[in-house]
């Protein structure tokens, strides 16, 4: 006991010697500490110093104003909003400090005052770009006016919860969905950013340990950012630099896969350079299926972007374990803004993408969106509203595999649980709903091949007759609706010659095959739709009905298409001219390739439909935009792919024009390549 006491004693004087000596601290000790504090990415205790030094030396505005931006870094808005106060008006020595003034205070919920900041920062600005600026100050008001409207808004069906067993003192973020009970996520926890497991038990969700089987990555930097294909084989992570490691767009990320190799992952595989470029940031991978096609969006800096951070996606064939990802395109100007859009997540049952910006109207700074549509046709997109959204940041929206709820991340007070705004945590959120799926694929009868070009339409049958739900073009041989329960539904397939072909269920109906359910068409007119017995529809809310699970008879195979539709024809068939090889001339874009397409004195312009392994030029989908330009190849020769073009268009409107029909014909991922006297010049946007 006595021991105890003396150690007691002992560490009671250091500690009151230690704050002494604090308090004894000059200015320009203060300054100097704050200055290595912002070094080491510790931006409160910078913030901390830099006020001191300031009341020590308040002639010194530049000490206040640094502290404001520390405070900022560290998310403490409202300390932040008191520091920038002081030099609110100083915007010619201090660029852009009264707009930082009147976000802080946004950020802090104080919509009005923050408007009146807004307002009067722009109304005495007299630099350059002030015609941007005013782009800014409109988004910026028109997120406060959102949030003094949102909480009369609420969605009261979603109830949100903060996860106590599992969020660190650390950044806890980045968290997906392995299964109902499974979560992985990211945490900064034990000073460096690292990707973690959490299961949930008796409801509630345990401590989050690092994973079994996990391959040790080789170096010391952060790595995050986590996203699992579908099969459960390719396992998406960034690799980043910097204090924050992952919870920060300034730091520097790269995508790596992981393959699972039986019940082990293979070392790490960085995504090649024109997806990783030099010089700039790719991170927040969300990897989905979409047929036999793997999407990978993601969010990145890179060249060709509108500004700040922008959302990408990729694609390649994922029945090729060998095939690599094509060329990232950018979402386009309704989904990027001059901010940052960052932490996408794509839902492939309902077409919806979620993602987080500061660039649209936000209530606070990040704000989660959706919009719904694929490639680079996207609706306008709509603010997810509260509870999920608040004065702070909310990001890294994820939905749970039950479709009744999900996960995002927000450094938001809540309660006498969160009581500062100074990291990350994940929440849970509920809607209540029960989520139930309608999949299935579409096949030709005669030879087993994918359908692609296929039109699916939804029908809610009621006493009145029938309603409309939906139709949808699919053109990956597969089609997804989301159906509610106890209701009964039709659904009807309709495809340029063929037959169409309808069939109806109830939902909940356990002896109809929901999920999965494979059309077989003919183009003489007879369609089969195959219907094994008691097998229950898509419902990760509830178990299997394990009664019986007897597999369907007579189904065709959906392996290898057989012999005869096989491809014809390879590269640089279908062009008139002998082939030549040319090498492409931008950065991105400059591989060798063969063709015999024609060329051209000055600038013109072709559409890439796809990128294949194999060409057949008979083909129903090539079929469907024949008439829109002359069918053009070029054999890539170190990848070994086709590409299939359209063209000629020698005005940039014409191009537009014929980037939109294609696309209506179901090439989703189509784009305008420029050339210049023969040579390709890659991709761009007219």
């Amino acid at each position: 006991m006595a021991a105890r006491i003396v150690l007691t004693l002992l560490l009671t004087i250091c500690l009151s010697a230690w704050s002494a000596a604090q308090g004894d601290l000059s200015w320009k000790q203060h300054a100097k500490l704050a200055e290595q504090s912002m070094k080491e990415g510790k931006y409160a205790e910078a913030a901390d110093h830099y006020e001191k030094a300031w009341r020590k030396r308040t002639k010194d505005k530049a000490l206040i104003f640094n502290a404001g931006e520390a405070y900022y870094l560290s998310k403490d808005y409202r300390k932040a909003a008191e520091a920038y106060r002081n030099v609110k008006d100083e915007n010619g020595k201090f660029p852009l400090v009264g707009l930082k003034y009147a976000r802080s205070l946004k950020q802090d919920g104080q919509y009005e005052k923050a408007k009146q900041e807004f307002k009067s920062f722009y109304d005495s600005y007299t630099g350059d770009s002030k015609n941007i600026l005013e782009e800014i100050i409109k988004v910026e008001i028109a997120g406060a006016d959102l949030g003094m409207q949102l909480p009369k808004q609420m969605d009261a069906s979603k109830k949100v919860m903060y996860l106590d067993g599992l969020n660190s003192g650390s950044p806890d973020f980045a968290p997906f969905a392995y299964s109902d009970d499974v979560l992985y996520l990211s945490s900064t926890q034990g000073g460096k950013a690292r990707i973690y497991r959490s299961q949930r038990q008796g409801g509630q969700w345990s401590k989050a340990s690092l994973p079994e089987n996990f391959p040790v990555i080789q170096n010391n930097q952060h790595y995050s950012n986590s996203s699992l294909s579908q099969d459960g084989n390719r396992f998406y992570f960034t690799i980043c630099s910097g204090a924050q490691g992952g919870t920060d767009i300034a730091s520097r990320c790269e995508i790596f896969v992981l393959k699972r190799k039986g019940n082990t992952w293979a070392q790490p595989e960085r995504l090649p350079d024109y997806i990783n470029m030099d010089k700039a940031t790719a991170t927040h991978p969300n990897v989905v299926a979409q047929g036999n096609r793997e999407i990978l969006y993601f969010s990145s800096n890179r060249e060709g972007g509108r500004g700040g951070m922008d959302l990408w996606y990729t694609s390649r064939d994922a029945s090729n374990e060998k095939s690599e990802f094509s060329m990232p395109v950018n979402l386009g100007g309704t989904v990027n803004t001059l901010g940052d859009e960052i932490t996408p997540f794509y839902d492939g049952v309902d077409g919806t993408l979620y993602f987080a910006s500061n660039g649209h109207p936000s209530i606070g700074g990040y704000d989660i969106f959706m919009s719904k549509g694929d490639g680079t046709r996207w609706a306008e997109p709509v603010n997810g509203g509260m509870p999920l959204n608040s004065s702070a940041d909310d990001y890294f929206f994820a939905q749970n595999k039950a479709g009744s709820g999900g996960f995002f991340v927000s450094n938001r007070v809540f309660g006498s649980q969160k009581t500062n705004t100074r990291d990350e945590d994940i929440f849970e959120y509920t809607t209540g709903e029960r989520r139930i799926s309608l999949r299935g694929n579409l096949y030709d009868q005669t030879t087993n091949a994918a359908l692609t070009q296929a039109s699916v339409s939804l029908f809610e049958m009621t006493s009145g007759g029938e309603k409309l739900i939906d139709t949808k073009n699919f053109a990956d041989g597969a089609y997804v609706f989301d159906i509610q329960s106890g209701k009964n539904y039709k659904v009807k397939v309709e495809s340029t010659n063929y037959t169409p072909y309808e069939f109806r269920f109830t939902a909940d109906d356990p002896e109809l095959y929901v999920y999965g359910q494979p059309v077989y068409m003919n183009k003489a007119g007879q369609t089969v739709a195959e219907k094994p017995v008691s097998t229950n529809p898509t419902n990760t809310n509830t178990k299997p009905n394990n009664t019986t699970n007897t597999k369907p008879t007579n189904i065709k195979p959906t392996t290898t298409p057989p012999a005869n539709t096989k491809p014809k024809t390879d590269a640089a068939t279908t062009s008139s001219g002998d082939p030549y090889i040319v090498r492409g001339k931008s950065k991105e874009d400059n591989f060798e390739i063969v063709t015999s397409a024609p060329r051209h004195d000055g600038v013109y312009y072709r559409i890439q439909l796809v990128a294949v392994k194999k060409y057949n030029p008979d083909a129903e989908n090539f079929k469907t935009v024949k008439d829109m330009g002359t069918m053009q190849t070029e054999f890539i020769v170190d990848k070994k792919l086709t590409r299939v073009l359209v063209g000629d268009y020698f005005k940039p409107e014409e191009a537009t024009a014929a980037l939109d029909l294609v696309k209506q014909q179901g090439f989703a991922n189509a784009f305008i390549v420029q050339y210049e006297n023969g040579e390709r010049f890659g991709q761009v946007k007219l």
